[in-house]
């Protein structure tokens, strides 16, 4: 019968059965690949336990350096936590992020959420805005800004030059 080669007496075409003699993905059923994957999952669960997702939140205000007026309908403000301790010549990594479109005013409420225990002891941690008008990056905050310094950090921004 022409298309069947090595395929088993009553198996359908596109079933598992004869797989290993046509190349196809072995002799594991599709009940042992589920098997597998189910203990796959659980060592993967096990080892997240020991050190579980504890959400922290970091509140505070981006405000604007100087007065001045922004088509509000049409900006874009990004808030980031970073961790300025990789070493000089890796770029700091992400915590967390907040985007926030089409503000009503400023100065504007920001909530980092992150894990808490991303945060380290003795750790370096920045916290950094940028304000995009029309898609274009006008304004941003300007050196390093201690995440945890005070309780409600405010960002200034301020017009790139």
């Amino acid at each position: 019968m022409a298309g069947t080669v090595g395929m088993e007496a009553g198996a359908r075409p596109g079933s598992d059965a004869g797989q290993a003699q046509a190349g196809g993905r072995g002799m594991m059923g599709p009940s042992t690949r589920r098997g597998l994957l189910a203990a796959g999952l659980l060592l993967l669960l096990a080892g997240c336990a020991s050190k579980s997702y504890q959400p922290q939140y970091l509140n505070g205000k981006v405000a604007l350096k100087e007065p001045m007026s922004l088509p509000l309908a049409t900006t874009l403000v990004r808030v980031r936590l970073v961790d300025d301790s990789t070493p000089a010549d890796a770029p700091a990594r992400l915590l967390a992020e907040q985007t926030l479109e089409k503000p009503k005013a400023f100065p504007l409420d920001f909530s980092l959420c992150y894990d808490q225990h991303a945060i380290q002891t003795g750790g370096n941690y920045s916290i950094q805005a940028q304000v995009f008008v029309d898609g274009e990056l006008r304004l941003q905050t300007r050196g390093h800004i201690n995440a945890f310094s005070t309780a409600t950090p405010q960002l200034q921004v301020e017009l790139i030059k």
